[in-house]
C-alpha cells in the first residue's frame, strides 16, 4: 500500500502557501533578520520539495511524507508572526510543531517504518510533547505589552508556575528524545552493514553536526562570535538534512553506473567468482553470497554444487530470487538493507539472469556429480563393512567349528584301544590333517576378505603382516600414519595386497618396495617393483577393481609401468570416507 496516497501533494501545497503567508510577516517583524527569514524559507521549501520528490520516487515508503510533514510543521511554527491575535494564538500552540515529525522522520529511515517498540514509544513521546504539551503550555504565556497590538494570547491563563512548570517538562521531553535519538542512530551505525552505513552515514553526521552546533551557540549564548558561527554551521546542517534523507530514498539513482559497468562485464564469460564479485559490486554487499536451484532436490546450491543453506529470520541476511521464463534459477543471499533499495537489486538480478542460469547447470551437475561420489563412497563403505563382518563371522564362527572338529578326532583318536585297526587309524589322522589344513585355507581366505590386524592396530601393522607372509623379499617404508576411516585404510591395504601379489605372480619381481607417507589432507602409498613390467589398468584386470575403488573415495590411482622396466603403482587417498 502506498504510504501517504493522495495527501502528500496537498500537503506541498498547503506548506508552500503558509510559506507565501508567514515568510513575509517574519521578515516584517522586527526581532528577525531577513536572514533568519531566508533561511526559514529555504530551509522548509526543501523539506517540502525534496519529500515530494522522495513520495514521488518511492510512493511505498514514508520517508517523503514524513519530510513533507516537517516542512508544513516548520513553517506552521511560524503562524504566529501572521498580524492577527487569532493567528498568533495558533501559532504559540504550534511553536515545536516540527520538532517531533523530524523525531519520527529520522528514527523512520530509511524504511520509513519504526521497526519496533521503544521507537514507537519514543515517537508517541515526542509528539505528546508536541501537540499535547506544547499546546497546554501555550494557555499560559503572557504576551501583551511584548510586541504590535495583534501579539495577544487569546486563551492567556494566568498561572507562572504552571507555565514554569510546563515549559521545563517540554524542554526536558526534548532533551530525553534528542538524546535517544543519537544514541538509536549511533547504535545502528555500529551495527551496521556496509550498505546500512551508505545509507545512515550522512544521515547520523548531519544530524550530529546540527545537533552540537545548536548545543554551542546555546552554551555560548553570551560570545556573539561562537554563537553566531554554530548558528551558521546549524543552519546549514538544517538545510542539508533534506537533501541528505532524498539521497538516501533516491539511492537507485546512485546505483545506475554500477548496473551499467555490471551488463558490460556481462557481456564476456565469467567464473562463478567472478560473477559474485561483479554483483557484490553492483549492490555494495561485499558479503553476497549467490545460490543455484536445483528443482529436482528443491534446494539451493552454491558453485561447487554443496548444499547452501537460507538465512534464518532476524539474521539481517535476506533472499532475493531469479526467476527466467518462469522458472526459478538461482538466489542472492544479501544485506536486508538492499531491499529498501528494491530497483537496483531489481535491475541486478534481471542482468544477471541469463549467466546465473547458465552457471546453475553448471553448479546442478557439480551437485549431482557429488552426490554420485558421496554415493561411491558410500557403497565403498558398506563393501568394508561388510567384508569386516564375513571375516569375524568366519573367526568366530565357522573356525572355532573346524578347530573344534580337530581337537574332537584327536581325541578320538587317543582314545582309540589296541583292538582298533590301523585302518582306522590312519583314517582319522588323514580326516585331522584335512581339517588343518581347511584351517589354515580358511585362515587365508578370512585375511583376504578383511584382515583382522587392521580393524585391530591399523595399515601399517596391517602391511607389515602383509610382507612377512610374501614369498619375495619386500621392504617396507612407513611413516607414523593416524588411524584413517575403515573404509580408507581397508582400500590402501588391497591396493598393497593386488599391486605385490601381481608383482610376486606376473611380474617375476625380485625387488619390491612398498612405501607408505602421508600427504596434504590423506595418505600416499605406493609399490614399486623391478619385475617384467607391462601392467596396466584395463578391463577385467583387478587393478582396474582397484582404481574403481580408489575414485569412489575420491581418490586417485597412477600405474606406471613399462615393459622390462618395472611397475609402479601409487594411489592417494583422502583422509575421509
Amino acid at each position: 500500500m502506498r504510504a501517504g496516497r493522495g495527501v502528500v501533494h496537498p500537503l506541498v501545497a498547503a506548506g508552500v502557501l503558509l510559506a507565501a503567508v508567514v515568510l513575509p510577516c517574519k521578515a516584517a517583524d522586527a526581532e528577525h533578520s531577513v536572514g533568519e527569514s531566508v533561511f526559514t524559507g529555504v530551509s522548509g521549501l526543501l523539506f517540502l520539495g525534496a519529500g515530494a520528490v522522495a513520495h514521488h520516487r518511492r510512493p511505498d515508503n514514508r520517508v517523503g511524507l514524513l519530510m513533507v510533514l516537517v516542512g508544513l510543521g516548520w513553517f506552521a511554527e511560524d503562524v504566529r508572526f501572521v498580524p492577527f491575535p487569532l493567528t498568533h494564538t495558533l501559532g504559540l500552540m504550534l511553536s515545536t510543531a516540527s520538532s517531533g515529525f523530524l523525531a519520527h522522520l529520522v528514527l523512520a529511515f530509511p524504511a520509513g517504518r519504526l521497526g519496533s517498540r521503544p521507537l514507537r514509544w519514543l515517537v508517541g513521546t515526542a509528539y505528546v510533547a508536541v501537540f499535547g504539551l506544547t499546546p497546554f503550555g501555550a494557555l499560559f504565556q503572557d504576551v501583551s505589552g511584548i510586541g504590535p497590538a495583534y501579539q495577544r494570547n487569546l486563551l492567556h491563563v494566568d498561572s507562572p508556575a504552571m507555565l514554569s512548570a510546563v515549559s521545563t517538562s517540554v524542554a526536558a521531553i526534548g532533551a530525553v528524545v534528542a538524546g535517544a535519538v543519537v544514541v538509536v542512530l549511533v547504535r545502528r551505525w555500529v551495527r551496521a552493514t556496509p550498505p546500512q552505513r551508505r545509507l545512515l552515514g550522512p544521515v547520523l553526521l548531519t544530524f550530529l553536526v546540527g545537533g552540537l552546533a545548536s548545543a554551542a551557540g546555546n552554551a555560548f549564548n553570551q560570545f556573539d562570535p561562537v554563537r553566531l558561527g554554530a548558528l551558521t554551521v546549524y543552519q546549514v546542517a538544517f538545510c542539508v538534512l533534506p537533501l541528505v534523507f532524498l539521497a538516501g530514498v533516491l539511492r537507485v539513482r546512485l546505483g545506475r553506473t554500477a548496473v551499467a559497468e555490471l551488463l558490460i562485464d556481462l557481456q564476456r564469460p565469467l567464473s562463478p567468482a567472478q560473477l559474485r564479485d561483479r554483483l557484490a559490486t553492483a549492490l555494495g554487499d561485499r558479503t553476497l553470497q549467490i545460490g543455484y536451484w536445483r528443482p529436482d532436490a528443491g534446494e539451493l546450491v552454491d558453485a561447487a554444487g554443496a548444499p547452501l543453506a537460507r538465512p534464518a529470520p532476524g539474521s539481517g541476511r535476506a533472499v532475493t530470487y531469479v526467476d527466467r521464463a518462469g522458472e526459478r534459477v538461482a538466489a542472492l543471499i544479501h544485506d536486508e538493507a538492499l531491499r529498501e533499495d528494491g530497483h537496483v537489486l531489481r535491475a541486478v538480478t534481471a542482468a544477471a539472469g541469463l549467466t546465473l542460469d547458465n552457471q546453475r547447470l553448471t553448479a546442478e551437475v557439480r551437485a549431482q556429480l557429488g552426490e554420485v561420489r558421496a554415493s561411491r563412497a558410500r557403497i565403498v563403505t558398506a563393501i568394508t563393512e561388510e567384508r569386516r563382518r564375513m571375516e569375524r563371522d568366519l573367526h568366530d564362527g565357522v573356525q572355532q567349528h573346524v578347530v573344534a572338529a580337530a581337537i574332537g578326532i584327536r581325541a578320538v583318536e587317543s582314545q582309540l584301544g589296541p583292538e582298533a585297526g590301523d585302518g582306522v587309524r590312519v583314517l582319522l589322522r588323514a580326516c585331522g590333517e584335512g581339517l588343518d589344513t581347511a584351517l589354515s585355507d580358511l585362515r587365508s581366505l578370512a585375511r583376504g576378505i578383511h584382515p583382522a590386524i587392521l580393524s585391530e592396530d591399523g595399515l601399517v601393522a596391517a602391511l607389515q603382516s602383509l610382507v612377512e607372509r610374501v614369498p619375495a623379499p619386500v621392504e617396507l617404508v612407513a611413516a607414523e600414519i593416524p588411524r584413517l576411516p575403515p573404509a580408507v585404510e581397508a582400500t590402501a591395504y588391497f591396493v598393497v595386497a593386488e599391486a605385490v601379489t601381481n608383482a610376486v605372480k606376473h611380474a617375476q619381481a625380485d625387488r619390491i618396495r612398498v612405501t607408505v607417507l602421508p600427504d596434504p589432507g590423506g595418505i600416499r602409498v605406493a609399490v614399486d617393483d623391478d619385475g617384467t613390467g607391462g601392467a596396466a589398468v584395463a578391463s577385467g584386470s583387478g587393478l582396474l577393481g582397484l582404481a574403481d575403488r580408489v575414485r569412489a573415495l575420491d581418490g586417485d590411482l597412477v600405474v606406471r609401468s613399462e615393459s622390462g622396466r618395472g611397475t609402479t603403482v601409487c594411489a592417494v587417498l583422502p583422509a575421509r570416507a
